[in-house]
């Protein structure tokens, strides 16, 4: 592929002048205050909620929940419910198993 070649300063783009704008001059509307009032009445009390912080946190919390959280399927769930429930009969045994032997300690200890 060729490499542009810089130009020159003799090499000067022709100036082209664009036609002369016509300025309008708009006169700024005139409404009264009763159509200014009826305007901003219009945003309703669910709107003012959305746009809330607490709004805004509630609807982006659901879009996330609905459109970009990836649910586990029945079957995953289940299988690990089953997994939380071994693994929590487990340590629990294990605990009650310490605690009996400090009891003993304890009792051992003391001379009761």
């Amino acid at each position: 592929m060729a490499e542009p070649t810089p130009r020159t300063t003799s090499e000067k783009a022709p100036i082209v002048k664009a036609a002369p704008r016509e300025e309008r001059k708009e006169q700024p509307k005139q409404e009264n205050k009763q159509a200014r009032r009826n305007t901003k009445g219009s945003v309703g009390t669910l709107q003012k909620l959305r746009n809330g912080r607490v709004g805004r946190f509630i609807t982006e919390a659901y879009y996330e929940l609905r459109h970009k959280v990836t649910w586990p399927t029945f079957e995953e769930a289940r299988n690990m419910t089953i997994v939380v429930i071994i693994i929590s009969i487990v340590i629990g045994g294990i605990l009650g198993l310490v605690d009996y032997g400090l009891y003993n300690l304890f009792l051992y200890i003391s001379g009761r």
